[in-house]
C-alpha cells in the first residue's frame, strides 16, 4: 500500500536520494526543503524546518490534499568542522537551530496529522557519530547525540497513539554534505595541523562510503514494517563499532576515536 511520506531536507544528498527511491516505490513523497527542486514524482514544497510557521503551513497542506501522513522522515541537517575553541557562537547555535530544533518543529507539528489517525512512523536520521564523538566535529556529533534522547522520549510518549519512532544511525555516506560542511573560518596554529588531517580523513572515508541508495532502501523496509526498531545502524562495520562501543569501556573506545581522528601525537 502506498504511504503519504514527508522527507525534510529533499533537495540534495541523503533527503534527495530517499525521497526519488521511495517515490519510484509507488509512495506519496513530498520533499520539504529551502529551495524549490523539480524531481519526477517527488512534490517539493519550499519552507525552512527552522521556520515554525512554515512548517505548519507545509503539512497542513499536505494533510488537506492527502487526507493522512503515515510517514515524517527528519533528515535537514548541516555539519561544522573545527575545533571546539575556535568556534563562533553563532555556527553553534545555527547548526543546532538546523539540525536539532529543526526535528522538534517538523516533530511537533506532524503529530496531531498522526495521533488524529492513529498510526504513523517518525524516522530520525542520526549517525554513528552520536555514539561515537568524533574531535573537530564536536557540534555535529553533539547535535546527533541529542537527536538520539530526543527520539528515546518521543517513543514513549507517542506510543499509546499508534506512532513508531526510528532513529537511523548511518556511518560515512558518500554525498553533497562533505562540500557542504561549514569550516571554521579562525586558523588557531595550536590546532591548524591536525584539524586538516582529521578532517582529510573524514573527508576521505565520506568519499569512500555507502552509496546513499543503501540508505535509501533500509527505509523502504522499515516503513513496511508493522514495528521498527528503535535503532537502526547502517554499514557492517559501523554496526561493529557501535556493538563495541556498548561493551568496551567507553573511555578506551573514545581513544581509538582519538588515534583515527584526533591526530594527539605528531602535532606537526
Amino acid at each position: 500500500m502506498e504511504k503519504v511520506i514527508i522527507v525534510t531536507g529533499a533537495s540534495s544528498g541523503i533527503g534527495l536520494t530517499v525521497s526519488k527511491y521511495l517515490a519510484d516505490q509507488g509512495h506519496h513523497v513530498y520533499g520539504i526543503s529551502r529551495s524549490k527542486t523539480h524531481e519526477k514524482n517527488v512534490r517539493s514544497i519550499q519552507a525552512d524546518v527552522t521556520n515554525f510557521d512554515q512548517m505548519i503551513e507545509a503539512y497542513q497542506e499536505i494533510y488537506d490534499i492527502e487526507g493522512r501522513i503515515d510517514v515524517l522522515i527528519n533528515n535537514a541537517g548541516i555539519g561544522i568542522s573545527g575545533s571546539i575553541e575556535d568556534t563562533l557562537t553563532e555556527d553553534v547555535l545555527d547548526l543546532f537551530h538546523v539540525n536539532f530544533v529543526g526535528v522538534f518543529h517538523s516533530t511537533k507539528v506532524v503529530l496531531p496529522f498522526m495521533r488524529e489517525g492513529k498510526h504513523g512512523k517518525i524516522i530520525n536520521i542520526s549517525s554513528v557519530a552520536s555514539v561515537l564523538s568524533i574531535p573537530f566535529q564536536s557540534f555535529y556529533s553533539s547535535s546527533k547525540a541529542a537527536i538520539n534522547a530526543f527520539s528515546n522520549a518521543l517513543a514513549n510518549e507517542v506510543e499509546p497513539f499508534g506512532i513508531d519512532v526510528c532513529v537511523i544511525m548511518p556511518g560515512d555516506i558518500k554525498t553533497s554534505f562533505t562540500k557542504n560542511r561549514r569550516k571554521n573560518e579562525i586558523i588557531n596554529p595550536n590546532y591548524e595541523n591536525r584539524i586538516d588531517k582529521s578532517v582529510a580523513v573524514m573527508e576521505k572515508d565520506e568519499q569512500n562510503g555507502m552509496d546513499p541508495e543503501v540508505l535509501a532502501k533500509v527505509i523502504g523496509k522499515l516503513i513496511k514494517k508493522k514495528k521498527m526498531p528503535l535503532y537502526k545502524t547502517i554499514g557492517f562495520k559501523y554496526k561493529i563499532f557501535v556493538c563495541l562501543e556498548k561493551l568496551l569501556p567507553r573511555g578506551f573506545t573514545n581513544q581509538v576515536v582519538g588515534k583515527i581522528y584526533g591526530f594527539k601525537k605528531g602535532k606537526k
